[in-house]
């Protein structure tokens, strides 16, 4: 049975728009009686657990047939919402599926909100908060890795991977609890190095999840990747190089690329939003100007900013000043399949900065060490020795760094001789700091807050 006595609420659970297959998700204990009345009264429908059954759904005010429709029932409390839960699966048109609601709302089941059945199975504690809100992260993942890491969020691994912290945590609590309470003396010199160290391995082991998170939340957010430099060096053929399509008009022009243009693509799996911009120099025509400006606005809200020059260019040192006005991560030298090369002398300035590729985004060459050279960048000095040990979401990150801060003091407690009952409460917090990444310890404005998030369905 459920833990909370909700209403029971109804909700599209597929995308919007026309489909082969549209499913409604009922939950709540009156989840069958509603479902009854939707079902053609000769058709002797029994709901048995977990069967998936064929029947026909009847508008019960017209008696005329609405759809066929397969019919799942999930009884409490083995089911994704730890409540009577009723799938109907229908044929995915918006007029069908309107009026399946429809009628269902008529029978007093009430409209679910954005993230309520996940919240219902959180409350009824069919997960914990971590893979409650992996579901979100599943279900908006836009790259095969997203999609991983995840997964096996879901399958309550970083929930498996604190609890022997917090295991520890509570043993060291309990007995700091018990000397507090039935023992005078001060701690034994040789017992208190021991909860010394052990704390140490704690804040050891919170430390490189907290570290971690400076590649989770690449991983989740992705970045802005701009590609910036003096018109007609190529910025935009390495644009289409790199997505490996034409999505930006070349030509031997100066000035052809005007206004910003930006794609979503990827990167071993890291989402990246990458920005060709107008090419940077002094001029008369305002239409160019303002692309100038903007690309200007797209270096500043860029993650990751390319410099793209041209192999063959007469003036290198122009390009060397207009490059020092902005933050740089990399320099790539276009059109290398002319024969040309740039003088030494000026790749030693760019190369005593970053690093410097050489590519021919008309070729091809280059563009898989380019992609290599950006992750590597990225992720590949900061690679974690186990995927299950990254930490994607902020507000797991801010908990963790919540809890080492209290463990650090409490440490620092023990060790300049203060009492007991002065390291106990910063134990106390820690304990309760990962208690709030996992929802045992949560206000109900946060969990509201997490869950709205959500799409409406889930």
């Amino acid at each position: 049975m459920s833990l909370f006595d909700f209403k029971t609420i109804a909700a599209i659970a597929t995308p919007p728009g026309q489909g082969g297959i549209g499913v409604i998700r009922i939950s709540g204990k009156d989840a069958v009686s509603a479902c009854r009345l939707l079902l053609k009264a000769d058709n002797g429908a029994e709901f048995i657990p977990n069967r998936a059954v064929f029947q026909l759904l009847n508008n019960p005010e017209t008696g005329f047939i609405i759809d066929e429709a397969v019919v799942t029932y999930f009884k409490a409390p083995n089911s994704f919402t730890g409540e009577d839960v009723v799938e109907i699966s229908s044929h995915g048109s918006p007029v069908v599926l309107a009026e399946i609601l429809r009628v269902l709302r008529s029978t007093g089941v009430d409209l679910a909100q954005p993230g309520e059945f996940s919240m219902r199975a959180f409350l009824n504690q069919r997960m914990d908060l971590t893979q409650a809100e992996a579901i979100n992260d599943l279900i908006n993942s836009q790259t095969t890795y997203q999609a991983r890491l995840a997964a096996r969020q879901l399958r309550g691994e970083l929930s498996r991977q604190l609890q022997p912290l917090k295991d520890g945590l509570t043993g060291l609590i309990v007995h700091f609890e018990s000397t507090v309470e039935f023992v005078e003396d001060d701690l034994d010199p040789l017992d208190l190095k021991i909860f010394i160290a052990r704390i140490e391995g704690f804040i050891e082991t919170l430390s490189i999840m907290v570290e971690s998170y400076k590649v989770g939340r690449i991983i989740r957010n992705g970045i802005n990747l701009a590609l910036i430099g003096r018109p007609n060096v190529g910025k935009s053929s390495i644009f289409n190089a790199l997505l490996g399509k034409d999505r930006a008009i070349v030509t031997h022009l100066p000035g052809t690329t005007r206004d910003t243009l930006s794609e979503p693509f990827s990167i071993n799996g890291i989402p990246v939003n990458l920005v060709d911009t107008a090419g940077i120099r002094e001029t008369e025509d305002i239409i160019e100007q303002i692309g100038v400006e903007r690309t200007r606005t797209a270096i500043t809200e860029a993650d990751f900013v390319i410099g793209v020059l041209d192999a063959g260019t007469a003036d290198p040192v122009e390009d060397l000043r207009m490059f020092e006005n902005y933050p740089m991560d990399l320099y790539v030298i276009n059109k290398s399949d002319l024969g040309v090369s740039i003088r030494d002398e000026f790749i030693a300035a760019l190369s005593g900065r970053h690093t410097v590729l050489e590519v021919s985004a008309l070729k091809g060459t280059g563009i898989a060490q380019l992609n290599d050279e950006i992750y590597h960048q990225l992720i590949g000095a900061r690679q974690p020795g186990s995927e299950s040990a990254i930490i994607t979401n902020e507000r797991h990150c801010a908990a963790l760094e919540d809890a080492l801060a209290y463990l650090r003091r409490a440490k620092q407690d023990l060790i300049s001789g203060f009492t007991e009952e002065i390291a106990l409460d910063n134990l106390h917090k820690a304990l309760k700091s990962l208690g709030v990444i996992t929802g045992e310890t949560l206000i109900a404005d946060i969990i509201n807050q997490i869950f709205s998030t959500f799409c409406i369905g889930k």
